[in-house]
């Protein structure tokens, strides 16, 4: 159990192509003293934090001071999964590199780079009162509990339908971390009209098809879709700057009612205690 803040023990680097941007991108991992996660994009530094959120659509898009990186999620859930609270990620495009879909990469580098242990604390979010939101029939919940606990439920079309799992704090996480991204054959055409998913492709997304998973190695797990929507919740909670200890629930949510959920839960202070 992480007690105090961390960084990465020694630099690392990464490199991939966007996944709405198609663009190639390069990523520096660099150690951090001051307490957070914080990406710079030409010389502009932006607090990867659910109050820098300028967009929701499709990924977590942090902006500020005319700059702006997109897809966030997936290396915030990395970062929470490897026990790492301070890093400064250096990156030479508007969007993180989608690598295989997954965050299992960017834990790898995490991981062999090593982390360092600061003295301070304060890096947890406890849960105090009960906060929601919701959007139509989808909603996310959280309640007061010692841990993060996560039940996350997703319907769609079949041959998806309704999928439901329960995970408790870091239980689980290789299958977390290596579940890829996903969306329906259907949705493409409508997602690349908005200037999107450029670079999207077997390689790094699961496509559903009519009646079938159209890549051609299948699922990874069975329940690797909804496995993906939790990795997605990680990433957008750790956007909070903390560990979230509460119990979570969730119904085909997304990043808006992610972020949402963390603008609710910070606009009381009577909601959270930090230690």
């Amino acid at each position: 159990m992480i007690k105090r803040q961390t960084t990465i023990n020694r630099i690392f680097k990464l490199s991939g192509i966007g996944l709405h941007s198609g663009h190639p991108v390069n990523l520096e991992f660099l150690p951090r003293r001051e307490q957070g996660i914080v990406f710079v994009l030409n010389g502009v530094q932006i607090p990867a934090r659910f109050d820098q959120v300028a967009d929701t659509r499709l990924s977590t898009l942090i902006a500020r001071d005319g700059a702006a990186v997109s897809t966030i999620e997936h290396l915030m859930a990395a970062f929470y999964y490897a026990g790492v609270t301070n890093c400064l990620v250096y990156i030479d495009g508007p969007e993180v590199p989608i690598l295989d879909g997954s965050a299992w990469e960017f834990y790898q580098g995490m991981w062999k780079a090593g982390v360092y242990e600061f003295p301070e604390e304060q890096i947890y979010l406890k849960v105090l009162k009960n906060v929601e939101a919701s959007h139509g029939d989808a909603w996310v919940r959280i309640k007061p509990l010692n841990t993060l606990d996560i039940t996350m439920t997703i319907e769609f079309r079949q041959p998806v339908g309704l999928q439901r799992r329960r995970v408790s704090d870091v239980e689980n996480a290789f299958s977390i971390l290596n579940s890829r991204t996903f969306t329906m054959l259907e949705e493409i055409e409508a997602i690349k009209k908005m200037g999107l998913a450029k670079g999207g492709s077997l390689d790094n997304a699961v496509v559903v098809g009519e009646d079938e998973v159209l890549n051609p190695q299948g699922l990874r797990y069975r329940k690797e879709l909804v496995n993906h929507k939790i990795l997605d919740l990680i990433g957008d909670l750790y956007t909070s700057g903390y560990r979230i200890l509460g119990k979570v629930e969730a119904h085909k949510t997304g990043h808006h009612l992610n972020n949402l959920l963390l603008k609710q839960l910070f606009s009381d202070p009577a909601n959270y205690q930090i230690y």
